[in-house]
């Protein structure tokens, strides 16, 4: 007893009384009975009455007893589950904690049952589950056989809708529209048949109180239960009833009103009213990411209106829907809700669902909605008209369309097919006209819509475009669509019924099921990145399936910088909509000056010049270009990195910075790009000179490819003196270059100097056009230091090789390892300079000095010589050359050994001399100068006088002789000395057979006649020759020249050279010089026999004149018949 005592019970509060008003407790009061003391017949009745009052009394306690004492609580409880699985049929079971009976006020029996389960016979699950559940029965009605339950209270109840019977859902496709009267009236039959229940049973209220509804959960598994808080139905006692109470769903509080009236026991009117319910969780659908592919998040509110109309009254029927503040999916994109209200009321007169008043808010788009559903043979006739509506697309930051939609169709029930045959949306921007089918069957409707639009403004038809149809492409077209009109426009969607199959099945439609394509004329289009959009452009566009194509005949960027850009024949593409990341393939043509197609490749997401020292303002010319680009449209999908390559057409292309110090112009060729590299191929101007170009140029810092600058050329004079100033002297005809500059900081040169003429001025060397000859050298420049390395300049017997390094101010230093000049050439040159003073060192086998020998002889041969070498040496400053060679070549097949020598000149000056050497026959060559300040003297000495004449091809026909010349100089200009020969031979000389030999005088006698003998000067020994030089301005002079021998002697005087390589001499030849230079010993006769000292008696006078190097000789006749001092008369003048 105790533990039953101690159970929990629960009731209403107003079962909540006092303890002393309890049965219970008025039974325990004491019986006071006063008794007459005389027995008589009152007496007897008086205690039989007393008797059976204790008998009602104690029975009446006994039953009381018995129920608060909960001695009937187990039978009872097994009573009532036995009665509540009778109840419930045999697919479900019933199990009921336990049970409770007891009086509450007003002796009424409280019913009390805890934790009741019904669960589903074959899976377990539970259907409901209730905490407890309570009823007040009136026990007066119970002993009359009537159950009277007053109240009725139910706590923590859960109820699972899954496992609720099926029941036959409702087909509106069969409804008529002219038997929503007899609906009405069958509702107001079951309101009518609810309130006799109860009148019947006396009910007074009905109250519920946490209630969880389980609804089937969400596709991802989260649960969705709707929560009734406090909930009371409560009889008016004149046959209505008033509902009232809070309904929880999602988290979300709504307020559930209903109430019914009535009149003589017949319900007459009724009313319903939810307000703040979130419908959310009831349409929502996810995608497998969590994200909401479909669904309404807003709060509704829903009003119900019915009259059931009298004789003098008509029945009503209203309907009410009104949308907060939210968001409305459909395939995962989502559109605004701002708010809106429907309302619906069946036209009694007409017979007709008639929907005014109406209009629905999605962000600034309202749309006034009317509309009309009547009844024809076959199911409805549908119209709706959207009258002063406004659509707007946030998106594009347009004002609202003002547009008028009306569309009139029919619904088949037999063929459960709504046709809208005509549908036309009105606006003064534009029309469309189009029709619509939607055919309902098993799974999702299939879906017919065309469309025609034959202009409109571009503005009107991004408005009105539905956020859901095509909405991959939609947002593009708002977004980068600008002005203009559209023409020509047509729109066709088929969605094959079962198509849109949830959250999980995308709607992705085929190019035959999605085709929407237009004209627009004179629109603003946005390209990709910051490139500025192309104007004034004429396009096409078409959406076919996944696919979006632009067609751009012809458009114009204008650029922030005022540049402009024609663009035509181009195209914007994304080949597949539904891809993701979004992507867009852009094929460009475009033309115009080369500043303005630099610009547009410095925009993102091309951005080619990032990474380079170049401004779009640094080109100049024309070019035409062909551009694909592939780039990520949504930064929020993480595309890759854009990826293009384009391919420029070059004309006159100019740029006004240097690449590596060379200017470059007039460029015509092909340039093509892409992310990683360029490659121009074309021809241009390099310093003004005109060259074939290959160079590929890495123009991203993370590019793998390599750089590559080749230059071909082919040179004339003119055009090496602007590349290479300082070979301007060394390089003529025609040069073929090749420049590889694959490295930046390092030039590969190749050189085909086959048809190019070289001189070496300081060195005298030379080739002529036609010798095979090439070079190659690498060039590379550091920190302002030009190093050439690998030097390699071959030819037929000669060439070079080594290493040079300089810098702006001039040769730093240079290392031959070999250079040849001729064939005979096997030695080394190094050189090395400090502060302008370079020393020379050459060393080796053998040298060729010919070259050196010629050039020396032609320098004094005019002042343009002279100067030019006088100008190099003052370029180079101070100079020391050291040569130790084991052999040197000259003319004439001589040649001079163990050559040591040291040059030193400053200031263009040859300041000092120190040569030996040992000619063939062992004799030795001396040349060593003398220096005092600003002048000196040279001293050349050779016991082979002969040998050395041939060396130098001074002449060939001496032999053997003791030379000593010395030269003096005071400014190392001007040059004076003398040249003594002696013991030495000439050897076959024509012009001395020409003079003894050839007639002259009056009688033609030649000077072997004259003296009765042939003279033979084929072999002619002299003992001495001397004369005076001098050497002023390139000119060398002779001065008291003689020449003694045994046989004949001469004395001469003259021009030897001068500065145009002539000569001019004068002198005597005579013959028998010993016998004939007696008579210029006699005393006073020897003034005029002999003509002074080193002259005889009988003698000719001669002239050379012409080049020095073949002179023409001249005899005065005259002078071999006038002895002595008178042959001065016919002497040359």
């Amino acid at each position: 007893m105790a533990e039953i005592r101690g159970e929990k019970v629960s009731f209403s509060k107003r079962d909540i009384v006092p303890l002393h008003d309890l049965p219970s407790a008025q039974a325990e009061d004491p019986i006071i009975v006063h008794c007459p003391a005389p027995r008589s017949m009152l007496r007897a009745f008086a205690k039989v009455f007393v008797a059976l009052f204790i008998l009602a009394f104690l029975s009446i306690g006994g039953i009381i007893l018995s129920v608060e004492t909960g001695s009937v609580d187990s039978v009872l409880s097994s009573q009532a589950q036995q009665a509540l699985e009778r109840a419930l049929g045999p697919r479900y079971q019933a199990r009921i904690g336990s049970t409770a009976i007891r009086f509450s006020s007003g002796l009424r029996l409280s019913l009390v049952a805890q934790d009741v389960d019904i669960t589903d016979s074959e899976s377990g699950q539970h259907l409901s589950r209730a905490r407890s559940i309570g009823m007040a029965l009136d026990p007066v009605a119970l002993l009359t056989g009537r159950v009277s339950i007053a109240t009725l209270e139910a706590n923590g109840m859960e109820l699972d809708t899954a496992l609720l019977p099926k029941g036959q859902a409702f087909d509106i496709a069969q409804l008529r529209i002219d038997a929503i009267p007899a609906l009405l009236e069958n509702a107001f039959g079951d309101l009518d048949r609810l309130s006799q229940t109860f009148q019947r049973s006396g009910t007074e209220e009905i109250d519920l109180s946490d209630i969880a509804i389980r609804l089937p959960p969400r596709d991802d598994g989260k649960p969705r239960t709707i929560n009734l808080s406090e909930l009371s139905l409560v009889p008016d006692g004149e046959g209505g009833y008033t509902l009232d109470g809070d309904v929880a769903f999602n988290g979300q509080v709504a307020e559930l009103a209903l109430a019914a009236t009535a009149v003589d026991g017949r319900i007459n009117n009724f009313s319903a009213r939810l307000d703040g319910f979130d419908i959310g969780p009831l349409l929502e659908q996810f995608d497998n990411e969590g994200l909401m592919h479909q669904g309404l998040n807003v709060k509704t509110g829903i009003n119900i209106a019915a009259a059931r109309g009298a004789e003098n009254e008509k029945p009503g029927l209203d309907l009410s829907f009104a949308l907060g503040n939210g968001e409305l999916y459909i395939g995962g994109e989502a559109q605004p809700v701002s708010g809106g209200v429907v309302n619906a009321h069946y036209d009694f007169d007409g017979k007709a669902v008639l929907v005014d008043n109406s209009n629905l808010q999605f962000g600034r788009t309202t749309l006034p909605i009317q509309a009309k559903i009547l009844d024809n043979d076959k199911g409805f006739d549908l119209s709706v008209h959207l009258p002063n509506a406004a659509a707007v697309a946030d998106a594009g930051g347009e004002e609202p369309v003002t547009f008028d939609l009306k569309a009139d169709g029919t619904f088949d029930r037999t063929t459960r097919e709504i046709n809208v045959p005509s549908l036309y949306v009105s606006s003064q921007l534009g029309n469309m006209a189009g029709s619509l089918k939607v055919h309902f069957g098993q799974g999702s409707p299939e879906i017919s819509f065309g469309g025609q639009i034959p202009k409109m403004e571009a503005t009107a038809v991004k408005q009105l475009w539905p956020f859901w149809m095509a909405h991959k492409a939609r947002p593009w077209v708002i977004a980068n669509l600008f002005g203009g009109t559209v023409r020509n426009g047509s729109i066709a969607v088929f969605i094959p019924a079962g198509r849109m199959c949830g959250p999980n099945c995308p709607l992705e439609l085929a190019a035959s099921e999605l085709q929407i394509k237009f004209d627009v004329e004179n629109t603003r289009l946005n390209v990709a990145g910051d490139i500025p959009p192309l104007r004034d452009a004429y396009a096409h566009f078409e959406l076919v399936g996944e696919k979006i194509d632009v067609t751009v005949s012809k458009a114009t960027s204008f650029f922030p910088s005022n540049r402009s850009l024609e663009l035509e024949n181009s195209r914007f593409s994304i080949a597949d909509v539904y891809d993701k990341p979004l992507m867009a393939d852009l094929d460009l043509n475009v033309k115009g000056s080369a500043d303005s197609i630099a610009e547009l490749a410095s925009f993102q997401p091309i951005n080619a010049l990032r990474d380079t020292e170049f401004q779009p303002g640094d080109f100049s010319g024309n070019v035409t270009a062909h551009a694909k680009l592939r780039v990520g449209l949504l930064k929020s999908q993480s595309p890759p990195d854009p990826v293009w390559t384009a391919d420029l057409a070059l004309n006159d292309v100019s740029l006004a910075r240097p690449i590596s110090n060379r200017k470059v112009s007039s460029v015509n060729g092909s340039l093509k790009l892409n992310n990683e590299t360029l490659h121009l191929l074309g021809k241009g101007r390099i310093d003004d000179v005109a060259m074939n170009i290959d160079f590929t140029q890495p123009i991203r810092k993370t590019s793998t490819a390599g750089r590559k600058l080749v230059l071909n050329a082919v040179l004339e004079p003119g055009q090496i003196a602007k590349l290479a100033p300082e070979l301007s002297s060394v390089l003529g005809g025609t040069t073929l270059l090749e420049i590889d500059s694959t490295d930046p900081d390092r030039q590969d040169v190749k050189l085909d100097l086959s048809n190019a003429s070289m001189v070496l001025p300081g060195l005298g060397w030379t080739k002529g056009v036609g010798v095979k000859a090439n070079a190659s050298f690498s060039m590379e420049t550091v920190n302002g230091r030009t190093s050439i390395h690998d030097l390699a300049f071959k030819g037929d017997g000669f060439g070079a090789a080594g290493d040079l390094a300089f810098d702006k101010s001039g040769l730093i230093s240079a290392n031959f390892s070999r250079f040849q000049l001729s064939p005979q050439d096997d030695y080394a040159i190094s050189v090395s300079a400090a502060k302008r003073s370079y020393t020379v060192n050459i060393n080796g086998k053998s040298a060729d000095l010919r070259p050196i020998i010629a050039k020396l002889r032609n320098s004094d041969s005019g002042p343009s010589g002279a100067s030019a070498g006088t100008a190099q040496s003052g370029d180079l400053g101070s100079l020391n050359i050291k040569a130790d060679l084991d052999r040197v070549y000259g003319f004439n097949d001589e040649a001079l050994s163990n050559v040591t020598a040291s040059v030193g000149v400053r200031d263009g000056k040859v300041r000092s001399v120190d040569f030996k050497g040992v000619s063939g026959r062992g004799q030795a060559v001396v040349a060593q100068t003398t220096n005092q300040g600003e002048g000196g003297t040279i001293n050349l000495t050779s016991s082979d006088a002969g040998a050395f004449a041939r060396f130098t091809n001074l002449y060939t026909r001496i032999r053997g002789g003791l030379l000593n010349l010395v030269m003096t100089t005071s400014n190392g200009t001007s040059w004076s000395g003398s040249l003594d020969l002696r013991n030495f031979a000439v050897l076959n000389e024509a012009k001395l057979q020409d003079i003894v030999a050839t007639p002259s005088g009056q009688d033609g006698r030649s000077l072997n006649a004259a003296v009765r003998r042939n003279i033979d000067v084929s072999s002619e020994k002299f003992q001495r020759g001397f004369a005076r030089v001098v050497v002023v301005n390139g000119v060398v002079a002779l001065e008291n020249g003689v020449v003694r021998g045994e046989q004949i002697g001469a004395t001469f005087q003259g021009v030897l050279k001068d500065q145009n390589g002539n000569i001019d001499m004068t002198g005597t030849f005579m013959p028998a010089y010993g016998l004939n230079r007696l008579f210029g010993e006699l005393p006073f006769i020897g003034i005029f026999l002999g003509n002074g000292r080193d002259r005889g008696l009988l003698g000719i006078t001669f002239k050379l004149t012409g080049p020095t190097a073949t002179p023409r000789l001249q005899i005065n006749p005259l002078s071999l018949i006038a002895p002595g001092v008178f042959r001065q008369i016919f002497e040359f003048q």
